[in-house]
Parts: C-alpha cells; structure tokens; sequence
C-alpha cells in the first residue's frame, strides 16, 4: 500500500531480490504448501525477476510528501483477498457449494386451458401441422416418460410456443431449444438432470460463484473445462482476477446442467479452486459487467513508521484517494513484459512478437531455458515443442501452428485464443495509460481538472431500444456514457475525481491540451501512431478509466502477531467452515496493517 501513498515507500531489494529494511536483510518466510498443478514439476526453480513499476509507467503519486514505510505484501496466499463487487454493488462472497434448486417453481397462472382441437389448432399455426400431429401423439402416450420430440424451429416460433403451452396446458412437460431444435419431453424424467424447465428456474444461464487460490481466471477456467467437459467459450465472466491472490467471482455458462460440475467440484478444491452458489439467472455475463472489486490487504512486517504515521497514511488514501494505475498484474511477471508483445502485435511485427513469447528470457526455469535455447538456435519446432512443459500453453499455441505452416509467424501468432491476443494488446493500451497519467500527475498535479480534460457525460442520443444479441451482458450500452472536453468555462464545475483519460483505440476521443501531444510522444517512442492509416489500432475501440479513484468503505486495523507464518484474515473457505477470525496477539515482535 505504501506505493500508492508515497515515492519514498517503494520496497527497496537487493540482488538477490530479497526485501530489505535499513541494510538489513529480512529473510523470507516459509511459504504454505499448496496444491500441485497439473503438469507442475517438483523442484523445478525459477530465479526471481524485479520487474519495477516505472517500467511500466508508473512513476507518480498523489501524495508523494507522505512518511513512506516498508512492508511485506502478498507474503501468505491469504494476504490478498479480491472479491468481486456485482452491478448491484453487492460484495460476491462464496456462501455455499450446495447443488442449486432446479425443481419446478410456482406455476405459471392459466389464462384459459384450450381444448385438445384448439390446442393442436394453434400449435400447427405457430410451428406447423407435422409437429402438431407429432406432438399430440407424445402427449396421448405420458407413461412414455423418457420420450423426447426434437423438431427444427427459429427463435420467434419456439418463443411462442413456450407462451402457449405456459397459459393455455396443462400437460406436465418440459421444453427448451439446442441448435435450432425445439426439445420437448416429460417433466417427471426418471432422471431429474435431463430436463430442466430454464424459464421455470430462473433463467438459462447457470450462475456460481469461483473461489479459487494461485491461478488466474483463464487458467482456473481451462482446468474447469477440461474437468467438466464444458467448452472453454462457454464460460463468462465480468473481469479476470490476479493468480497471486485468492479471489472469488462470479461465472456465467448458458444451457449448463449442474451436475456436470458438481461431479468435478471435490477434485477441483485439490487445486484451490471452489465452486458454489449455484442458480439459474436470465442474462449472461460480458466483460465489464461489475461496479468493481473489495480487496482485503495485509501488509506484515511493517517497518519505517509508527501506529500514528500509517494512520495519517491510510487517512490520507481513504479522503485524497489513489491515482488509478494499471497494476502489476496487467504486464506479466517475467522479463518480457506483456506490452511489448502487445506493441509487436499492434505492429504487426509478428515474428517479433513470436520471439518474444517463444525466445530465452531472464528468470525461467531451467527446462524453459532449454525449450527456448533449442527454438532460438534451431528454429525446430518439433523439438521446442517436446522440451516445453505442458503447461507452457502459449508456447505450445505458437509451436504446433509452426509444425504446420513453417515461418508463417503471422498465422502463428493468431492461432492464439482471442482473448489471450486480447491480453496483450490491452497490456499495451495500459503501459501508455501509466505513462501518460504519470507525466500528467508531474506536470499538473492531481488536484484539479485542466481545460482540455475529458470527463464522462450523459449520452444526449440514447437509442429508444438496445437489444443484447442471446441475453449476454447486464449493462444496457444504449445509455453509455461518452467523452466531453472541458472548456475553461465548465472546468469549475468538475472535480478531478470525474477526469478521465482514454486507452488509447480506433474511436478514443483524446484530450484537447498538452496531454494528446504526449500520447502522441510516448506512442511514436514505440513506433505506434494514432493515425487510422497505421492501423495500430484496428482491433481496438479504445476506452476510458477515471484518473484517479478513492476507495469505498475502506477500513483498516492493527494486528501484532509473534509467529511469521501467522494467519491474519479469513478467506470464504474459512467463513464457509466457520473459522473464528484472527484477532493477534500481545506483543511487538510483528507489526501488521491490515486494510
């Protein structure tokens, strides 16, 4: 936390990467065991890597004349607790890995029950006579209970078919739709799972909640997939969380039976990953559909100042709030950061960016640094492929697309998924949102809007109707709010915490001051340009983030503990299993923050 406060907080290292406080050396603790990955290697080192966060962009801070103070952070897993805050502004808690109830719900009143005739009548006018005669037969034949109808319809026909037999029969089936086709089968199944009645449930998307430990989103849903047997693109999610965290989000899977993942759930908590809080919910979820994240943080072993000055601190955060950078995370934990793969791809220097992925790097472990020696020396990717461990998923994208098509670095690099391609060129979009708030933060300060600022208003030209294509997605984009520069007339009536400043993308509408000159500067020093004939930017709309952020019923508490390895905050799991919360102990050996 200090790095937010103050420049002179930033945890100082040696050499050998060790955290270190007045000279003197403090020696790490011994990390909890944790649950062995698939594909992991016992004993498999890796040298640690001191990425600073002035390499990507971060060099500024709101209140730089502060005390700074030394602290350990995200020493235990459980130091850094992140939980997802819904569009409702609810906190997403895992509560309970209960199966949901998918059990028919109160019956849907009924207008009028048709007869037989009038009820084929209208069937054969919705879809048409063959179903109709089809369907009757179904229906004269209930002790044919695992009897099915699979019949080829559009949306609008099936949707009014669910309406009649919802008002106007009494017959005890269930329906839903699967690649065009209508289903049709009896309620009172043998098995319960077959069929469930989506609309009767509450919707057909299944939502749960994950709580997972040491994996970041992509990887703890690709382990979900290949456990369940679920599609990858089936799942959805509002964010991507951090793996050196424990975190708990929410997930979206459309037309998903629950039994096949609670038949996964016990092997899935043997690699930290939970998952519960099942129910069925009408809209699925898109990126960005949250308000933001609660964060749990405890600092230990703090050092440099008193129980005073890290009040005066944490004070100072919670009235004058933070300026809200991209963090750590965003760029990746090795050498090659993230946006400078990011950079080579929006160039399209793909065979660069392939290198970059695929070449020696600082701090690998030793049988990544075969697997990347054997590709920079032979270019073979039969053998690169067999020397990289499994889990290298990147790696083995890029090698399997060579062995196909040799040296066509282009078709390489898109053979990654989407979204992983999404991850670096958005890492890159953020290496320039750092630099240029910093510079801004050094020029100007962080105390007032400037004329030529942008700051987010009400759209004038809301569309009457916006239509989310399969009900994915909770935020309605028809009132999307858009940029509006300031003019020296209305500065007065903003403040800085409503200026914002854009990621930069084919649509950014750009500040009209000193500011857009260096975006300009900063992208042209990484050969990228604005300019739509580049096409740097073809793939990328643009966004806008808030400057600068203040926290939200942000508290903090002081706990003195005298075992190193001490836990000092309950996650889910631990609320799950009733757990008293920690408390500390008498004592000064450790100082911890807790906020």
């Amino acid at each position: 936390m200090g790095n937010i406060l103050s420049r002179a907080s930033i945890s100082e290292r040696n050499s050998n990467n060790k955290r270190t406080h007045n000279d003197v050396e403090i020696e790490p603790y011994t990390r909890l065991k944790r649950a062995r990955r698939p594909g992991s290697s016992e004993g498999e080192k890796r040298e640690a890597i001191n990425v600073k966060e002035s390499d990507v962009g971060i060099v500024a801070y709101v209140n730089p004349n502060l005390k700074g103070f030394h602290s350990i952070l995200k020493y235990m897993p459980e130091d850094f607790l992140v939980n997802e805050v819904d569009m409702d502004n609810n906190i997403v808690y895992l509560t309970s890995v209960a199966p949901p109830d998918i059990k028919k719900k109160e019956p849907i009143e009924k207008t009028e029950i048709f007869s037989a005739k009038k009820f084929d009548k209208e069937v054969s006018r919705i879809i048409d006579e063959d179903f109709a005669i089809q369907l009757r037969k179904f229906l004269n034949n209930p002790k044919q209970i695992d009897a099915t109808i699979s019949y080829p319809t559009d949306k609008h026909k099936r949707l009014e078919f669910y309406k009649l037999v919802e008002e106007h029969s009494d017959a005890n089936i269930t329906y839903h739709a699967r690649e065009g086709k209508l289903i049709v089968g009896w309620l009172d199944s043998r098995d319960a799972d077959e069929f469930i009645d989506w609309k009767n449930v509450g919707g057909d998307y299944l939502q749960m909640t994950m709580h997972k430990a040491g994996w970041d989103t992509m990887n703890a849903i690709s382990l979900i997939s290949k456990r369940t047997g679920i599609p990858n693109k089936t799942f959805c999610f509002a964010g991507t969380k951090d793996a050196r965290a424990i975190t708990t989000q929410t997930l979206t899977l459309k037309n998903v039976k629950p039994k096949r993942v609670l038949n996964a759930q016990k092997e899935l908590q043997e690699y930290d990953i939970y998952i519960g809080d099942f129910k069925y919910v009408p809209k699925g979820l898109t990126l960005g559909d949250l308000k933001g994240n609660h964060f749990t943080i405890v600092l230990r072993d703090v050092k440099g100042a008193n129980e005073n000055e890290l009040d005066i601190a944490l004070q100072s955060l919670r009235d004058n709030g933070y300026l809200n950078y991209f963090g750590m995370q965003r760029f990746g934990t090795s050498s090659v950061l993230t946006h400078t793969v990011g950079c080579a791809i929006m160039k399209k220097q793909f065979e660069l960016a392939s290198n970059l992925i695929l070449n020696p790097r600082d701090g690998d472990s030793e049988r990544y640094n075969v697997a990347r020696q054997i590709w920079k020396d032979t270019h073979d990717a039969k053998a690169a492929l067999e020397a990289f461990p499994r889990k290298a998923f990147a790696e083995h994208k890029l090698l399997r697309s060579y062995t196909k098509f040799p040296d066509n670095h282009e078709k390489a690099i898109k053979s990654l998924p989407k979204h992983m391609l999404s991850l670096y060129s958005h890492a890159y979009q953020s290496y320039i949102w750092n630099r240029v708030v910093s510079e801004r933060v050094r020029l100007f300060g962080s105390d007032k809007p400037l004329a030529g600022d942008l700051v987010m208003i009400d759209n004038p030209h809301i569309l009457e109707r916006y239509c989310i294509d399969d009900n994915r997605g909770r935020r309605n984009f028809a009132e999307r709010k858009i940029p509006k520069v300031l003019t020296e007339d209305d500065i007065q009536l903003y403040t800085i915490q409503d200026v914002v400043y854009p990621l930069p993308g084919r649509s950014t509408v750009y500040p009209e001051n000193q500011m857009k000159d260096i975006y300009i500067k900063f992208m042209a020093e990484d050969g990228i340009s604005i300019d739509r004939q580049h096409k740097h930017f073809q793939d990328l709309s643009g966004d806008y983030r808030l400057m600068l952020s203040k926290p939200e019923q942000m508290s903090w508490c002081f706990l003195k503990y005298d075992d190193p390895s001490e836990k000092l905050c309950n996650t889910d799991i631990d609320r799950l299993n009733k757990k008293t919360e920690p408390s500390g102990v008498p004592g000064n050996l450790y100082f911890t923050s807790v906020s």
